[in-house]
């Protein structure tokens, strides 16, 4: 027992220290001193990163869900969004037992029609920040094909924080990858990358994905740039890409904080027809690359309350 204790002591200890140490590294790597892609420090931390998130942080597939309003995806824990009545993005309707997984480990999201005539959307979410890397959520597939999409439909893949710093240019940490028409049959583009705010020039780009082929994003994300490429998941071939960088006509690509990375299924004025069928989004996977960086554990250390989205900054 006292062995046990010693040993207790000792980690809790080591994770103060490094807790401790983390902000000051972090300060010295933002007035640009490095530290190399080794060494000691870096690995204590990844070591405590590791022990301290366990199955949550794991890229394998062991990872197992403990609560009903929690899924295991690509080998992390997501929180399965369920609302007790109307909440935004649009004026909808949230129902968690609507995000589920199939025998191949691949993540299917549904709208529904529900008991009270109307209509519930899906919203999963990771409970950590994971920082800069490269986001990639892999084969989007839809019920209807992308281009046949009623208009009202959005789905949305995208970092987000709660907790707004209104001194930023980018106060909720938002980027995204959106399939919509916002509500207008007659748009000939149906897929677009945003860094929010979208309605600033240069903030929004808009394309089309045509056919039925399912597609593959990714998300690089950097201090200073951030950018997109879509994929063909069949052929590969690039179907787009952009990027965005900090400037002072736009100001800066906002470095990590509380964000965490969301995908969502949801209704642009929370309406379809009565007679629509439910609409379903499969994925097989979501993966993050991490940025080789001295910190880029750092961020995985914290941990923030359930997050869900209040509005949608995207829509017109």
């Amino acid at each position: 027992p006292l062995e046990g204790l010693h040993h207790q002591a000792i980690s809790m200890a080591s994770t103060m220290a490094l807790l401790l140490i983390a902000p000051v590294i972090m300060i010295l790597m933002e007035c640009g001193h490095t530290f190399g892609d080794g060494g000691m420090l870096v690995a204590a931390l990844d070591a405590q990163a590791s022990q301290e998130n366990g199955a949550a942080a794991s890229s394998s597939s062991t990872v197992v869900a403990t609560s009903s309003s929690d899924l295991s995806f690509s080998g992390r824990l997501w929180h399965r969004r369920t609302s007790a009545g109307v909440e935004e993005p649009g004026t909808n309707d949230w129902d968690g037992s609507l995000a589920t997984m199939d025998e191949q480990g691949k993540l299917h999201l549904t709208i529904s029609r529900n008991a009270q005539g109307g209509w519930s959307c899906t919203e999963v979410l990771l409970p950590l920040t994971l920082g800069y890397g490269t986001y990639t959520v892999q084969t989007v597939q839809v019920s209807s094909p992308i281009n046949g999409m009623h208009e009202n439909v959005v789905l949305g893949l995208f970092t987000y924080a709660d907790d707004p710093q209104s001194e930023l240019s980018n106060p909720h940490r938002e980027f995204d990858v959106e399939v919509a028409k916002w509500g207008v049959a007659s748009d000939a583009t149906n897929t677009q990358y945003a860094v929010q705010p979208y309605q600033l020039p240069g903030q929004r780009l808009r394309f089309t994905v045509a056919g039925q082929d399912s597609t593959t994003h990714t998300m690089p994300w950097s201090p200073s740039f951030v950018s997109w490429t879509s994929t063909s998941a069949s052929s590969g071939a690039v179907l787009q890409t952009w990027s965005f960088e900090s400037s002072p006509e736009v100001g800066a690509v906002p470095s990590p904080s509380s964000e965490v990375f969301h995908i969502n299924l949801w209704l642009f004025r929370a309406s379809l027809p009565q007679d629509h069928a439910d609409v379903e989004v499969v994925i097989d996977s979501f993966s993050l690359t991490p940025l080789k960086a001295p910190g880029r554990k750092l961020l995985s250390l914290q941990r923030y309350p359930r997050h869900h989205r209040p509005r949608s900054a995207s829509s017109p």
